[in-house]
């Protein structure tokens, strides 16, 4: 299916919300980059770090008899350091200090600078070792002036201070302060690195981008719901389902889902519709729990509400509800043709909702959709309900979810903040505006508005990322996803 180009034409804005969210997240990937630094920085410290002595010596230099004064001594200076670098430079020096030392070339450097305003000079010699650099600086004054009497006869040099054996490195490395630079550098790169992912991945990161970026409409935001509501049972890693019936459930959750009882009621009234789709296009975006809230606040208006498990390879509503299910209610084998549809609904007396649910995976789900038993349930539900909800698998890499679409008469599309792609997310626009059912828009779910509000997922468009299109590895879902459950009673997730 071709994917429609945004209508974003411009440069995102930058979320800065988002991109801390972001590097709190991956917190351990910018701490790895930081330890990988200092590492490569001790190697360096240890292995190619080559350590370099500087032995220096301080000359005066003084106007020869017939000539006095420090104005003349300062110019001296001066004219000699220029000519003592060109008598270097032409190595007839190092020459004359090879010879005196026994050497093939000199093991050092040597370099010959003037004090400014005065008539001194500093002449020095580095090497790798302490006492070669010694003995060159040590050949190079006892040798000059046979060098330097034929070119600066006006002018002598005289130790000031004469050359000592270094003690120490001159290049020497503050190793601590080393390897503290090196973290800072390096959990800093990763951070940018990351920061820049951040900004540039196409998914949906606020409100504002839906327009720009989707080609639907905003229907409704639920924001982030916390999981656990006391220090003790985060401790405890208590799961438990975020329903709006639970009285856990924030006054700002429920009535969201209130606002959207409301507007699905007039929509679906004034469309005379009565079975509603909830899917998503990835994995872990939320669509399940959306769907069980949407069916139970319009069962507390006393509706006659029939929410359907129609994810017939991980059915998760049993779960959610902590329901059980007996082989007689068994979906799946309903539509397998093993059961009748006698026992296949079972009610909730607390909430009045009643459900058609399931356990079973069955791989061969999409054969199952689409088959008459299961567009005759649909039918047979419509006929005795005020809503139908069903939720249905995600829409990537399956066609559950567009062959629900075709008995359903409205949908609704979940789009979790920072997860599928704006283009993922617009090719299921595509195929469920091509279905049977009208597309009421999308519901941007487990929104965040600060930076400390929970754990997010990372995909940076190389593919979906989040296990739900392998569906020859279906399971036990992984704990702290949508689908994460202890056993015996159940647990979910709302907006993880």
């Amino acid at each position: 299916m071709a994917e429609k180009e945004h209508r974003q034409t411009e440069m995102p804005e930058i979320d800065l919300f988002c991109i801390l969210r972001d590097l709190l997240h991956d917190w351990w990937m910018i701490l790895t980059a930081g330890i990988m630094a200092v590492m490569v920085a001790y190697l360096f410290i240890h292995l190619a770090y080559v350590p370099e002595y500087t032995s220096t010596a301080t000359l005066i230099v003084s106007a020869k008899s017939g000539t006095s004064g420090a104005a003349t001594d300062i110019s001296t200076t001066t004219n000699m350091a220029n000519t003592f670098s060109r008598v270097l430079d032409s190595k007839i020096l190092k020459k004359k200090v090879q010879q005196e030392l026994g050497m093939k070339t000199l093991p050092g450097e040597i370099r010959v600078s003037v004090v400014p305003n005065t008539n001194l000079l500093n002449l020095s010699v580095t090497a790798g070792q302490p006492d070669e650099a010694f003995r060159v600086l040590r050949g190079v004054i006892d040798n000059y002036n046979q060098v330097t009497d034929y070119i600066m006869k006006n002018a002598v040099l005289n130790e000031l201070e004469p050359p000592t054996v270094p003690t120490s490195p001159s290049n020497r490395l503050n190793e601590r302060r080393t390897l503290v630079n090196a973290f800072i550098f390096g959990a800093a790169g990763m951070g940018i690195l990351l920061g820049i992912l951040s900004y540039q991945r196409d998914d949906i990161k606020n409100e504002k981008e839906i327009p720009q970026k989707l080609d639907t409409k905003l229907f409704a935001t639920v924001y982030h719901e916390q999981k656990y509501k006391t220090l003790d049972s985060w401790l405890k890693r208590a799961k438990s389902s975020i329903l709006i019936t639970s009285a856990t459930s924030s006054f700002l959750f429920v009535e969201t889902f209130k606002k959207i009882r409301t507007k699905l009621m007039y929509l679906m009234g004034e469309k005379k519709s009565k079975v509603l789709l909830v899917t998503s296009v990835a994995e872990n975006e939320g669509k399940s729990t959306v769907a069980v809230n949407i069916a139970l606040a319009l069962a507390q208006k006393r509706e006659r509400v029939v929410l359907i498990d129609g994810d017939l390879r991980r059915p998760s509503l049993y779960k959610l509800l902590s329901k059980k299910v007996p082989l007689s209610g068994e979906l799946a084998s309903f539509l397998e043709g093993n059961r009748s549809a006698d026992k296949l609904m079972q009610c909730d007396q607390s909430s009045g909702l009643h459900m058609i649910l399931g356990t079973r995976s069955c791989p061969n789900s999409t054969e199952l959709v689409a088959g008459k038993q299961m567009r005759g349930l649909i039918d047979a539900v419509r006929k005795v309900s005020d809503y139908v909800v069903i939720d249905s698998p995600p829409m990537a890499l399956m066609a559950d979810a567009e062959i629900l679409s075709e008995y359903a008469d409205v949908s609704l599309l979940i789009v979790r903040q920072n997860m599928s792609q704006a283009g993922q997310i617009n090719d299921a626009i595509d195929a469920l505006e091509k279905g049977h059912s009208e597309l009421l828009g999308c519901i941007f779910n487990n929104v965040k508005t600060r930076i400390f509000s929970g754990t997010k997922n990372w995909n940076y468009g190389y593919g979906y990322g989040y296990g739900y299109g392998k569906y020859n590895k279906y399971g036990r879902y992984q704990s702290g996803t949508e689908h994460s459950y202890a056993d015996g009673k159940s647990a979910h997730r709302q907006n993880d």
